[in-house]
């Protein structure tokens, strides 16, 4: 599915409601935007939106880990994008993980 979106592939890592990757979705519609969240619930209406009536078929919600994200999509993501709500969220980025999200996307 990654190779069908030349332009590049952009990871929104703890997406929440899935409201970035929808309006990212739109901006870029030759690029492949995945939004990954722990929540199943917050992305159940982004997902229903992307597949029907927003018709954003560049637009792909994955529930689970973050890490785990990384580690599957490493060497296939273009940007890693990460909004920092809380603070062991940002903790984990600036020590130690910001190097491992940088190694995986090459820009964060």
């Amino acid at each position: 599915m990654i190779a069908r979106f030349p332009e590049r592939t952009i990871l929104d890592l703890g997406t929440g409601d899935g409201a970035a990757v929808l309006r990212a979705a739109r901006l870029k519609a030759r690029a492949l935007v995945i939004g990954v969240d722990a929540n199943a619930c917050g992305l159940r209406e982004a997902s229903h939106r992307a597949a029907r009536r927003d018709s954003l078929p560049n637009a792909l919600f994955l529930v689970g880990d973050a890490y785990e994200a990384l580690r599957v999509l490493q060497g296939r993501v273009d940007e890693v994008r990460i909004a920092l709500p809380w603070g062991s969220l940002l903790r984990a980025v600036l020590d130690g993980e910001r190097a491992f999200a940088l190694a995986v996307a090459g820009t964060l």
